[in-house]
């Protein structure tokens, strides 16, 4: 019930509460009156037989004269008595009724204590008359009272309508909707605090991000190209290589080897305007490719990461790459033939990154040494099977498993800081036609390629919608916010926020890739909360991979954000990942809740608890295990 209907039922109540006990004590004064009236009209008449059995106590001869007298005061009985009985007893005659129908009053006799004096009458109230214009005034009063309850209850609830509005954006305002309000709202200097207060916080909100964005570029980002730095590099390859899920991909350094002449020889604004110019060439290149990370690895270098990625992969990329760089102007001293070169090197599970890195370098100084702007692989075999197959192998593969229904799901349990489970993460696995299981890290980026991500993602949708009907506990599953967002999705989506119990929908959990959420334009921002608004829970996967703005975080009502395992691999060494976690943390507060993902050691989970993470996911805590819906 509103505040303004309580108030209005408790205001009307308490009148029509004291109107009753106004009307009840006028009948019960009136009525009291009447019978003390009456009663009062009797004591002469016992007074008069108290002084008449004075002057003849023997034989009382009143009984000739006294009936009419008696009828006159409409006395129905009377009967006058001592203690050996009546002596005289009067009834009218008219009266045939019983004496219990009557009112019954009782006097002693004040100079004959002996004798006792009972009457009965008729009610003095039934004779009452109820005349046409009495009765007509006590309706006009009542229709007086009804009509202005009715004015105080219009009016009241037009006054507190403000207090009520003003109730509801509170509410919103503590569900994380900050909302500016309208113009009925009351008080209006309440109203117009809120305002200022909301317009404040989310100045400081945008601020924060800003600043927290600034301290994770200072500490992962190359100030003058504004690409990642020598360590977010190694942090990226190090969990490429160290997840069991992603096989083999390839490394790529691009060296410009006449950096150090045009500094000597020209101003440094010279050779920092060519290091920008290359930077938005590599940019360009790699742009088709969410997946490949870029960074200036030093001075004269630049570091590509191709995760998933096959010989002929790379050297495709460095073809590409070189044919861009020919279209820089170099000033005139440079040698235009002798200027980049590009050592590839492959690695897999395992390896040590700082190695593969070296081995790219060695790679760079082998094509140097062949001269002429070009690129050399470092030689090496690699144990996969899986990652060298080509797109028509790959596309063969992924429809067979798509229309065989060769779909299978694991589940990786995110454990709190007192071993508690707190939700499971199902993870998508594959057969191929040979029986052999493949994980989403490997086929999901020739899913992408292939054009059929979104099938995978709508059969994981369908199953965990299906899942969380028949299991208790919570479920995550991370799709792409594109399959989301498409209309019959959205439908699907919320018929089944309808349709579904509360407790049911609590049990999903959607997450999405930080870079997605952050690329989303007003128009897609305003869709997806739409279907927060309505129930789903949202979360955020692979946060920290770049650096973003985390303006999503007050644009969503989000139940948690997981770390990168970038950011968690080594943290207990690294003060600059502490540095861009602890960022993090505080552009979440106390809106939504950080998860670590990618533990592997118990000195990383003793660290992040320091830091103030309360949930975490990894090897450290527990494999993935097979997972069925039933």
């Amino acid at each position: 019930m509103t505040f303004s209907r309580q108030i209005v039922l408790f205001t009307v109540a308490c009148v029509l509460v004291a109107l009753l006990l106004t009307i009840s004590g006028g009948v019960i004064t009136f009525r009291q009156l009447a019978i003390n009236q009456q009663k009062h009209q009797f004591e002469s008449v016992v007074s008069l037989i108290d002084n008449q059995l004075g002057v003849q106590p023997e034989t009382p001869e009143f009984a000739q004269w006294l009936p009419s007298w008696l009828r006159a005061h409409n006395i129905q009985v009377l009967d006058v008595s001592n203690r050996g009985g009546s002596i005289y007893t009067f009834r009218e005659l008219k009266f045939t009724g019983n004496t219990e129908q009557l009112t019954h009053y009782q006097y002693p006799l004040l100079q004959h204590p002996e004798f006792m004096v009972q009457v009965w009458v008729e009610s003095p109230l039934k004779r009452l008359s109820y005349e046409p214009s009495a009765i007509i005034a006590m309706l006009g009063g009542l229709v007086v009272i009804i009509g202005g309850l009715l004015g105080v209850f219009y009016w009241s609830k037009r006054l507190l309508r403000g207090a009520e509005l003003l109730e509801a954006r509170g509410n919103r305002i503590l569900l994380g909707r900050l909302e500016h309000g309208r113009s009925k709202e009351w008080p209006g200097a309440a109203s117009k605090a809120l305002d200022q207060m909301i317009g404040d916080l989310k100045e400081a909100r945008q601020e924060r991000s800003r600043f927290d964005r600034m301290i994770r570029q200072n500490a992962f980002i190359d100030e003058l190209t504004k690409l990642s730095n020598r360590t977010h590099f190694l942090n990226q390859l190090e969990a490429e290589i160290g997840d069991a899920d992603a096989h083999t991909g390839a490394v790529l350094v691009v060296y410009l080897k006449g950096m150090d002449d045009i500094n000597y020889q020209y101003a440094r604004s010279e050779g920092d305007a060519l290091l920008k110019q290359c930077a938005e060439l590599l940019q360009k290149a790699t742009e088709r490719n969410s997946e490949i990370s870029l960074s200036r690895y030093s001075g004269d270098e630049f570091a590509l990461l191709l995760p998933l990625s096959t010989q002929n992969d790379a050297e495709d990329l460095a073809h590409v790459i070189l044919r861009n760089f020919e279209r820089i102007t170099l000033p005139p001293l440079c040698e235009a033939e002798d200027f980049f070169y590009i050592g590839i090197a492959g690695y897999q599970y395992g390896d040590n990154a700082q190695l593969v890195v070296e081995q790219a370098e060695d790679a760079v100084r082998v094509a140097q040494m062949q001269g002429s702007n070009g690129w050399y692989v470092e030689e090496r075999e690699l144990n996969s099977e899986l990652t060298g197959k080509g797109s028509v192998r790959w596309r063969t593969t992924l429809q067979y498993a798509l229309e065989h229904q060769q779909l299978h799901y694991q589940a990786q349990p995110v454990f709190d800081q007192d071993g508690r489970i707190h939700h499971r993460e199902l993870l998508i696995r594959i057969r191929n036609m040979q029986g052999a299981e493949i994980n989403a890290g490997v086929f999901m980026p020739w899913a992408k390629r292939s054009g059929l991500v979104e099938a995978f993602d709508m059969e994981t949708l369908k199953f965990a919608l299906s899942a969380v009907a028949k299991h208790k506990q919570i479920l995550a599953i991370n799709l792409g916010v594109e399959l989301v967002l498409q209309t019959p999705v959205m439908k699907m989506l919320v018929q089944w926020l309808f349709s579904a119990p509360a407790k049911q929908v609590a049990r999903l959990v959607i997450e999405f890739r930080e870079n997605e959420l952050a690329a989303l334009d007003d128009a897609q921002m305003l869709r997806l909360k739409a279907l927060n608004r309505k129930g789903l829970q949202l979360a955020v996967d692979k946060a920290g991979q770049q650096v973003l703005s985390t303006q999503y975080l007050s644009e969503l009502s989000l139940v948690y954000l997981k770390l990168h395992p970038s950011l968690v691999r080594d943290i207990h060494l690294r003060h600059v990942n502490r540095l861009a976690v602890g960022s993090l943390m505080a552009s979440c507060a106390e809106r939504t809740e950080v998860i670590a993902t990618g533990v592997e050691r118990n000195e990383e989970w003793r660290v992040l608890q320091r830091l103030g993470i309360k949930s975490a996911q990894g090897h450290w805590f527990g494999r993935p295990e097979a997972f069925t819906e039933a």
